[in-house]
């Protein structure tokens, strides 16, 4: 075997050259500079920071339609629809929260439980007519959702349709006195709905055919939710706790029905377009008397996210400024987002212009979660 000499003067120059590759390193990694500490995250922006427009006095009652118009309870008896901060109803006398829009947000649906029958209320004109009659005897309250396409109706007691309701389909949804119903929620698309018992929760699809569900955490009660953006989850508001008014909020896979608990002592959640989702949350955690009575929270966090979960707006409100129970809801084409709150110190508030002396905001969030 042969081997090839290496010239020494080359070995050397060669181990030199590296060698001084290796000590400027070194220096440059000493002279350098030290890795500075770490970039704060940047912080989540408020409310009060996007285009907005007060809010109207009453309680936020649904959205109507899809053009972002909204339903105001000014009283016990009556709900009104705005479209801005215009009032575009006549006087409609439901003498029910339960109230739902049709899909052009010109008419609204709605039980009047003690008559045993179903209306349709004309918001612009005061017409109305009755779709449907039930018999209200064994339970005075029934449990009933439109889809959002009108064309359906899901109840938990059988309907007798009137000709008024024309092609109107019914869907009956099982329910017993030791089972009683407590929300029927439909998809955006009207594809499926689902139906929140004490215990689990049955999803079901457009013929009334259960395709998932499953049990629920125990003495809790499902009081808002909604299908995620892509359809295949549920977020549930799980209210547990009514001394303190919380609850915790969840997601379900519905194939496998898998929970996960997303955030812990939350006293609010509504669901909107796009996926996004507006949660209210106590901050402070105030030291609960023996008894039964419910101690005031003094601080409030009003947040709203997307449907990954991820934060993008937040802000705190606070009783020591006269705010306290904060709301949010996202409309369903998110462009426009409702916050609210109470007043419970008005001599706090002599400018009437103030924003923070105000029930609440009409929020243009369109451009700001694109």
């Amino acid at each position: 075997m042969r081997f090839c000499p290496i010239d020494l003067d080359l070995r050397s120059s060669f181990f030199f050259a590296v060698l001084g590759l290796l000590v400027t390193a070194t220096v440059c990694r000493a002279e350098g500079a030290s890795p500075g500490p770490p970039a704060k995250p940047p912080a989540v922006p408020t409310f009060e920071k996007l285009p907005h427009t007060p809010l109207p006095k009453g309680e936020f009652i649904a959205w109507c339609g899809d053009r972002e118009r909204y339903l105001l309870a000014t009283d016990g008896q009556y709900v009104d629809a705005y479209d801005g901060s215009a009032k575009i109803s006549a006087p409609s006398p439901t003498g029910s929260r339960w109230v739902q829009c049709g899909a052009d947000g010109q008419y609204i649906v709605f039980p009047e439980d003690d008559a045993g029958r179903v209306r349709k209320f004309e918001l612009e004109t005061g017409k109305s007519a009755i779709l449907a009659t039930f018999d209200g005897r064994s339970r005075p309250d029934i449990g009933i959702a439109f889809s959002p396409d009108m064309k359906t109706v899901a109840s938990d007691k059988p309907l007798q349709l009137t000709a008024e309701a024309g092609e109107l389909r019914t869907i009956s949804v099982p329910a017993t006195t030791r089972r009683p119903v407590s929300k029927i929620v439909w998809s955006p698309d009207s594809s499926k709905f689902f139906v929140a018992y004490s215990d689990t929760v049955d999803v079901m699809d457009a013929q009334g055919k259960r395709i998932g569900g499953g049990k629920i955490r125990k003495d809790s009660a499902v009081t808002a939710g909604w299908f995620d953006a892509e359809q295949k989850s549920l977020f549930l508001f799980l209210f547990s706790d009514e001394i303190q008014g919380i609850g915790s909020f969840v997601r379900c896979r519905i194939a496998d029905w898998r929970c996960v608990q997303l955030k812990e002592r939350v006293e609010q959640a509504a669901g909107g377009g796009k996926g996004l989702m507006g949660i209210v949350v106590p901050i402070d955690r105030p030291k609960l008397p023996d008894d039964d009575s419910s101690v005031p929270y003094q601080r409030y966090a009003a947040e709203l996210r997307d449907n990954s979960f991820r934060l993008l707006f937040r802000q705190e409100f606070t009783l020591a400024a006269g705010q306290t129970n904060p709301r949010l809801y996202v409309s369903p084409s998110a462009a426009t987002a409702l916050l609210s709150w109470r007043l419970t110190e008005r001599a706090k508030c002599p400018d009437p212009a103030n924003d923070k002396c105000q029930p609440g905001w009409i929020l243009d969030i369109g451009k700001a979660i694109e």
